[in-house]
């Protein structure tokens, strides 16, 4: 990929189909319904199903499943730099959902989303954790039966949550 391109997934699984994303203005999106990133023991850097370190990129209809590393901190996405969007993604059965490293400047956003079942049963990981990023705005997402971690955990210096349904049901 190279800058500004903007790359489409068909439907379907993928396994142990892991990448590490370095560029700008970079749009990856699923192309139907179920385009499935299942880790099934694979890790971009020991660390996700996608890191992603710079840039402006966008990522949409996607779903990130399985991602279990040694740490203990498998992410369906790493989150450590840059602006990130995320529209339309389910995170399910990962360590962490969605994972940020403490990046001052780093910007989130996250719309129509989905996240449950993620966690280590550890209680030090979570649906959603944000580090001291600038900015976490979430949208229109679903939170649900985190395992014993949080639904939605942000240090982020700006949050913005609105829209959501975050839920403490039964068996999470």
């Amino acid at each position: 990929a190279r800058d500004g391109d903007v790359i489409e997934i068909d439907e379907g699984d993928y396994f142990a189909d892991t990448a590490v994303i370095d560029k700008d203005e970079l749009t990856i999106r699923g192309t139907g319904p179920n385009v499935r990133l299942v880790a099934s023991g694979a890790s971009a850097e020991g660390k996700a199903i996608m890191v992603v370190r710079r840039g402006q990129v966008t990522l949409s209809n996607l779903q990130f499943i399985g991602a279990r590393v040694a740490d203990g901190n498998g992410a369906g996405i790493r989150f450590e730099g840059g602006h990130l969007r995320v529209v339309n993604c389910l995170f399910h059965g990962n360590q962490n959902g969605l994972l940020t490293t403490s990046a001052p400047g780093a910007e989130l956003e996250i719309e129509s989303s989905e996240f449950g079942y993620n966690g280590a049963g550890d209680g030090y990981t979570h649906n959603l954790y944000v580090g001291k990023i600038a900015s976490l705005t979430v949208t229109g997402s679903y939170f649900h039966h985190a395992n014993v971690g949080h639904l939605l955990k942000s240090r982020a210096a700006r949050n913005r949550i609105v829209h959501n349904r975050l839920t403490d049901e039964s068996g999470g």
